[in-house]
């Protein structure tokens, strides 16, 4: 992580009596951390916001901030295995040796490597993560090997620099679209924003650290006009927003197929919205693992079906508009950030985020014969580099047969995803905290499918109400004459 000191300068157009920043000018180092916010994990965004914030609550981005809340107060014997809650609680960046020569990086997240803790195993597997059972020979990848400095230095192509190419200059909106810095980006912006009067406009420069960034981060998501915020103190808040659903048929990149989860609700029939959730594992399993996802595929997916309703969704969209040749230092530092790889895949998550084989990074093992008898030993170590000395290496996933938690129990979920073990009490006991009555409840079963998956990844995003949004399609509330039920005889 970036030493605390480092600052970077940004020149900003304000207009002096709206109190409003017109749009920032900046170099491809504040460009770079900008657009790495895309390459971080749900759950990461979470935690480093959480972690920041000094009230005990923290900014809240739609429900995923209680969904990470309710993971990490769940206790271990829930998990599968301690690298199954591992995973979820600091997921590691794919992009990680990229991010760490970032100006500032504001992730805390420093990876392991690890390979079979036998080496004499033949084993083809790395991971990021201790405990991992390796799949050949049923002991563990504990054994922390070294990278050679072209694994985290094979991206760069002379100079510094991350993504984008060092001498590009750009300007940023206040709703934070990235241009080229050229007149017609600079006039387009003024037009637009209907102010004509020059002499209205004020430039000032500000020095901004590790701090501002993480502020930067929380303002994408919650703010209308993020620089306006960061630099001038003026936040125009993002309300809970109205989620649509999508109520066509989901394929996605030609695969139509997904396997659906079941699930009991509690609904109140008064006004049509989900109070409660109770559902085996492969649910929360499923919500858990969105933590794990990257933004910028999160963005990718949703952009496949919604409008942008979020500011940082303005920066993924920059990315993919601004000319490769031009502006990047290569293709593929672009596609890491418009589909950055995940550390490990679902079982159902092969169809909402498919494996794009040309992006896969890929690790190889150098590891050099020893002789008996030789004193000389040449630990194994990590290279981006192929050669006739190295194998190739496949990430292992820390999921423990396909799946994050084990055992049968049951949870339960509240519609902006407080996710708990299932117990009667704390049932009745939120149902008197909504001064919700049982005779205004109705217990129905629904099908989550490929479609349901996306609203409500979409819901998580924006709404604290995901479950109604995501779900409430599917619920038919039964005639009276159906919800009369007999009441139980009592022997004496």
């Amino acid at each position: 992580m970036a030493p605390s000191n480092i600052q970077i300068p940004v020149k900003v157009l304000v207009h002096k009596q709206e109190e409003r920043v017109l749009f920032a000018e900046a170099n491809s180092d504040f460009v770079d951390i900008l657009f790495s916010f895309l390459t971080m994990p749900m759950g990461t965004i979470v935690r480093l916001l959480s972690n920041q914030s000094d009230s005990s609550q923290p900014p809240a981005i739609g429900s995923f901030t209680n969904l990470y809340r309710s993971m990490s107060n769940l206790e271990p014997k829930y998990f599968a295995t301690q690298a199954c809650r591992d995973v979820l609680l600091k997921t590691t960046n794919s992009a990680y040796a990229e991010c760490r020569k970032l100006k500032i990086n504001i992730d805390d997240i420093k990876p392991g490597f690890y390979i079979c803790e036998d080496l004499n195993c033949s084993s083809n597997h790395l991971s990021f993560y201790r405990n991992v059972k390796c799949e050949k020979c049923s002991k563990f990848l504990n054994w922390i090997v070294c990278y050679s400095g072209s694994l985290l230095c094979h991206t760069t192509v002379g100079g510094q620099g991350v993504f984008v190419s060092t001498t590009a200059s750009f300007v940023i909106t206040d709703d934070l679209c990235v241009n080229p810095n050229i007149p017609a980006s600079t006039f387009a912006i003024l037009y637009n924003s209907g102010f004509t009067d020059f002499g209205a406009f004020e430039e000032k420069t500000f020095n901004i650290g590790f701090t501002e960034i993480l502020d930067l981060l929380k303002y994408s998501f919650l703010s209308k006009t993020p620089l306006t915020a960061l630099f001038l103190g003026k936040n125009n808040v993002m309300r809970d927003k109205s989620v649509h659903t999508i109520n066509r048929p989901v394929s996605i990149h030609g695969i139509d197929s997904f396997k659906k989860m079941t699930v009991k609700v509690l609904v109140q029939k008064s006004n049509n919205k989900i109070l409660l959730a109770f559902s085996s594992k492969d649910f929360v399993d499923f919500l858990f693992n969105l933590l794990t996802i990257p933004l910028g595929r999160v963005i990718g997916l949703l952009s496949e079906f919604y409008a942008p309703a979020l500011c940082v969704e303005n920066i993924y969209r920059s990315v993919s508009d601004l000319n490769v040749a031009e502006y990047f230092k290569s293709k593929e530092m672009r596609d890491m950030l418009l589909c950055p790889q995940l550390v490990m895949l679902h079982k159902w998550f092969s169809q909402l985020f498919p494996v794009k084989e040309e992006i896969i990074q890929k690790f190889y093992l150098y590891k050099k014969y020893t002789p008996p008898g030789q004193c000389y030993y040449e630990p194994p170590y990590l290279t981006r580099n192929p050669s006739s000395a190295t194998r190739e290496l496949k990430l292992a996933s820390p999921l423990c047969d396909g799946v994050l938690l084990s055992g049968s129990t049951m949870f339960m979920l509240t519609d902006d995803l407080v996710v708990t073990p299932l117990s009667s009490m704390s049932c009745i006991k939120y149902l008197q905290s909504r001064n919700v009555s049982p005779i205004d409840t109705e217990e129905h079963v629904i099908d989550v499918g490929m479609k349901e998956a996306v609203n409500l990844l979409r819901a998580s995003l924006l709404s604290n109400s995901v479950l109604t949004s995501g779900l409430k399609h599917l619920i038919q509330i039964k005639p009276k004459t159906e919800r009369l039920m007999k009441k139980p005889k009592v022997e004496n």
